[in-house]
């Protein structure tokens, strides 16, 4: 990667002062501008001012700053992936420590739940990909992707979740959704890695259905995920510790209990309403006189009016 994204800051910089600091020409300093744009990284430009980051850009030396806890203390900022899960996954087969952290600014095939495509653009989003190594049963990984939903809106402030961990801004669209993938062998598990996607900023790519935070409140990127770096490692330590904790805390903060759903399942589809979430995770939903237990599938939330700010 080019060294100039070393010594680039929020603040604006000439060309001159930068080819100083590197001991390069200006020239030299405009092609590296290039190549960090060409690589996903959102430099910004400013006739008679230089060069800046874009304010609030995640580089390590940020997030540094502002981290709090282990989570994050290994951390990589980069431009453009395939996939951040793809890439901390080989981290983690090498040995990486429990609360590493890839981030990127774009990927190229990043994916959600039910391999759903997340595009994202440079520097209006938080995409990136966390590593726990958790000494706890195969049974119990459902409850890391409820931790992580319950984390998301803690940090970010507003909205609610959609079962099992889509945070939904006030009038239903979405904010963000995790993707939990683990290595498991017998009744081990190896890794987990916890894929997160939060739209932050407004952006041409973000769908009808997709909001952005900064809509309803003021926000930086690089606080916000120091913020939820420290908040997936409370609730993640929650779940060893106070399961039953954690679950009741989720269901404060849930748009699905209580409400009309309709969920596609592998079996089927369920109707009836969602009364609650079991002690594994699962979706209860009440329809028909009967009760189901529903461990995997897609909710669709039937004539929702908005939930709380």
């Amino acid at each position: 990667m080019p060294p100039l994204l070393a010594h680039l800051s929020e603040q604006y910089q000439s060309g001159e002062a930068l080819a100083r600091r590197l001991g390069v020409s200006r020239t030299a300093v405009w092609k590296q501008v290039a190549l960090l744009r060409q690589a996903g990284y959102p430099v910004e430009t400013q006739r008679g001012q230089g060069y800046r980051l874009s304010p609030g850009s995640p580089t390590p030396q940020a997030l540094e700053a502002l981290r709090r806890g282990r989570f994050g203390a290994f951390y990589a900022y980069l431009g453009t992936v395939e996939s951040t899960q793809d890439v901390l996954r080989q981290w983690a087969q090498d040995g990486a420590e429990e609360g590493s952290v890839v981030l990127a600014e774009r990927q190229r095939k990043g994916r959600g739940r039910r391999g759903r495509s997340w595009q994202s653009e440079p520097g209006k989003s938080l995409t990136f990909s966390l590593l726990l190594r958790p000494c706890l049963s195969p049974s119990i990984l459902p409850l890391f992707s409820l931790a992580a939903g319950l984390a998301l809106r803690e940090a970010c402030g507003v909205g609610g979740l959609k079962w099992p961990n889509d945070l939904l801004a006030p009038d239903g669209r979405k904010l963000a959704g995790v993707l939990l993938e683990a290595q498991v062998s017998g009744e081990e598990v190896a890794y987990v890695l916890l894929g997160i996607g939060l739209n932050v900023h407004r952006s041409a790519l973000l769908p009808p259905q997709a909001a952005a935070l900064e809509e309803y409140r003021a926000v930086s990127r690089v606080e916000l995920l120091a913020h939820l770096l420290e908040r997936l490692e409370v609730r993640c330590a929650q779940l060893e510790a106070d399961p039953e904790g954690l679950l009741r805390d989720y269901q404060a903060q849930s748009y699905t209990l209580g409400q009309p759903v309709r969920v596609e399942t592998p079996r089927g589809e369920v109707r009836g309403v969602a009364t609650g979430v079991a002690p594994d995770g699962a979706l209860v939903v009440e329809g028909a006189g009967t009760i189901h237990r529903i461990g995997a599938g897609e909710v669709e939330l039937i004539s929702f009016a908005g939930g709380k700010a």
